[in-house]
Formats: C-alpha cells, sequence, structure tokens
C-alpha cells in the first residue's frame, strides 16, 4: 500500500515524536537514579560542586578559555580540507581494471542486433603495494593530527588553570588573555615536542584501545597536566599523573565520577534543546507549504542534535578539563606541602575546614 506524501510525513512526524519522547524519558530517569546516589553521598556531592564553582570561576576569570577551543578547531578544520583533497587523490591514484565477465551478465543488444557482455561486467580499482601503504599512512596521519591538535588544546588549557590555582586562585583583571598565552609559549617552546610523542603514542594506543583503554585515557588527558606545570617529557608527565590519580583513587574517584556524569548530562541538555527547538521549527506553518516545505524532519532534526552535541562537548571540554587539572593540582599541592597551601579560597571554603581537605587528598598517606 502506497502512502501519500502527507501520510508520509504524518508518519515521520509521530516517529521522531516517539524518539525523543523516549531519549527524554531515559535522561529523566538516569538523572533520577544519579539525584537519588548523589543525596546518599553529601560529601561527595559537595565536592564535586567545588570543583564545579571553582572551574566556573576559573574560566569567568580568564574569559579566553570560552573562545580558545575555536582557534584550534578552525586550523584543524582547514587541515580537514587539505587531508581530503589529498585523500581523493590517492584513492583515484589506483589503475582501473574490468573485472572478468560471465556468461549470466550477457544482454542482447537489440539496436547493434548481437549479445554483449562487456557493459554488465563492472570494473574496480587495484592499487600497487606501495599506494596502499600510502592510504594507510594517510589514514593514521589523519588521527595523528587530530590526537595532537587535541593535546594541545588540552595542554593551554591545564596550563592556564593551573597558574590559576598555583596563584592562590587570582588572575589579571587587566590582561584576561595573558594566562592563556603564556600557556601557549610553554607549549611552543617546552611541551610541543612531548605533545606529538604523546599523540603519537595515543594514536597507536587508539588502534587497540579494547585493551588498553585505561592507559590512553591517562595519555590522552591526565598526562598534559603535569606537563603544563613543569615540561618533563610525554612518558614522565604520564607516569606522573598516573601516580597522583592512583595514590589517590579512593578520594578523588567519585568526584570525578559525579563530574562527568554531570558534564554529560549538561550535553546531553544542550543537545536535546537543539533537536527539539528544530522539531519545533519545522513544524511550522512556514515549512508545511509552498515551496518551503520539509518533507520529513528526521534528518534535519538528527542533523541539529548530532551538531548541539558537537558544540556542547567543544565547549564543556574546558570545563572538563579544568576540573581535572585541579584536582591534580590539589593532589600534588597536598602531597608537597601536606595540605592545600596554593587552593583558590572558594575551593577552601566551600570545602570547609582543613581536616576535610585534607581528607580528599592522604588516600597514601
Amino acid at each position: 500500500m502506497m502512502l501519500f506524501p502527507p501520510l508520509l510525513e504524518l508518519t515521520h512526524l509521530r516517529v521522531v515524536t516517539v524518539l525523543m519522547s523516549f531519549i527524554m524519558l531515559v535522561a529523566i530517569l538516569t538523572s533520577i537514579a544519579i539525584v537519588q546516589r548523589i543525596l546518599m553521598a553529601t560529601s561527595v556531592l559537595k565536592a564535586s560542586i567545588t570543583l564545579l564553582n571553582v572551574a566556573a570561576k576559573v574560566i569567568g576569570e580568564v574569559q579566553a578559555l570560552i573562545i580558545f577551543p575555536i582557534i584550534p578547531c578552525g586550523i584543524l578544520a582547514v587541515f580537514y580540507i587539505f587531508w581530503i583533497s589529498a585523500a581523493l587523490h590517492l584513492f583515484s591514484s589506483g589503475q582501473v581494471v574490468q573485472n572478468n565477465c560471465n556468461s549470466n551478465c550477457c544482454t542482447y543488444d537489440l539496436i547493434e542486433k548481437k549479445v554483449i557482455c562487456d557493459r554488465c561486467c563492472g570494473y574496480s580499482i587495484h592499487y600497487t603495494p606501495h599506494i596502499g601503504a600510502a592510504i594507510l599512512f594517510h589514514l593514521f596521519g589523519c588521527y595523528w593530527a587530530t590526537q595532537f591538535f587535541i593535546a594541545c588544546l588540552s595542554t593551554v588549557i591545564a596550563g592556564s588553570v593551573a597558574s590559576y590555582y598555583w596563584a592562590h586562585g587570582e588572575a589579571s583583571p587587566e590582561i584576561p588573555f595573558l594566562s592563556v598565552f603564556s600557556s601557549m609559549k610553554r607549549l611552543m617552546l617546552y611541551s610541543l615536542g612531548s605533545v606529538a610523542l604523546g599523540s603519537l603514542t595515543v594514536s597507536f594506543i587508539e588502534s587497540i584501545r579494547f585493551l588498553l583503554e585505561s592507559i590512553r585515557r591517562k595519555l590522552k588527558v591526565s598526562g598534559h597536566v603535569p606537563d603544563s606545570w613543569i615540561g618533563k617529557a610525554a612518558y614522565q608527565s604520564s607516569a606522573i599523573a598516573t601516580e597522583l590519580i592512583m595514590s589517590n583513587i579512593l578520594r578523588i574517584g567519585h568526584v570525578n565520577v559525579i563530574g562527568d556524569v554531570i558534564l554529560f548530562l549538561g550535553k546531553l541538555c544542550v543537545s536535546l534543546s537543539s533537536a527539539l527547538f528544530a522539531f519545533l521549527m519545522l513544524d511550522t506553518h512556514k515549512y508545511r507549504s509552498a515551496h518551503n516545505k520539509i518533507s520529513s524532519p528526521l534528518l534535519p532534526v538528527v542533523v541539529c542534535w548530532a551538531l548541539g552535541y558537537v558544540v556542547a562537548t567543544l565547549f564543556f571540554a574546558v570545563v572538563e578539563m579544568s576540573i581535572d587539572t585541579i584536582i591534580l593540582s590539589f593532589c600534588q599541592d597536598s602531597e608537597e606541602h601536606g595540605t592545600a597551601q596554593y587552593a583558590p579560597p572558594l575551593l577552601i571554603e566551600t570545602l570547609g575546614d582543613q581536616n576535610e581537605t585534607q581528607r580528599l587528598t592522604q588516600g597514601s598517606q
């Protein structure tokens, strides 16, 4: 039975409505379960809110952190344009060979009045070993470059947040870009080789990530935080970060997990809000008649949801990296001085007295 366009459009609208309702229901149930779990651990909730408050204050003081992710992403977009052009050239460098024909694909041409087998056999592209190796290297190079730009972004953000932390939570009100520029300078002078080596290592580990997932996370994210402090080599920075995390895993593990969950819910809310706005806009009379008519809102809504999630991930990455940097800086500060001597006042005030502060960081003592 064939469906007329209005019925087909109505069917698509119902599918989108059911899908979005299901996603919202799952998000609400997950949020309720998480809230119940958080309420059972008020101290962990208090510490998580503290980290979010401090991260928000850092971003408020260093306004450049808000717009800085656009710069490496723009450079990466330009790189992708050239990469796609080179990829098209490589994939078209093979030799076009006609496939072997058989009697089952032959047809009788009424115009030429004879059996023709050449037109139905098809063609395939054969690559030489050198071209095949070049294609594999080109694909791996794209992934390596992507990881390199992400690592540079993480290192600059971590350096800016760490500078704010080790300065007792003080930033220059006259030059809000100063800490970002200083972090970029340290990256160019001292950490660029470590970042390149670290991103190369991450690229190799990602290929077998199902076996080495935990190592990848430490190398990719946490390893850039000590590198932004002291400029150690990639493996030394990763070792320092891993040692700090493992020695305080019982204290900061729950806090970090809850912070990640809250950030994920934030990304989900932003992306779903974008999808809902797109659906409501496409459901108006303007897009249901005349030349602006949309046959089905499913694809535009899905695209808006995906773009909303990507943009939310881009900007929430600043908050996520700030939280990781604050946690590692807090642990390093406590291990070196016995207490959080350089912690920002907001962090100390929210956590409470000194005993509660030490309780969060003395997992290794």
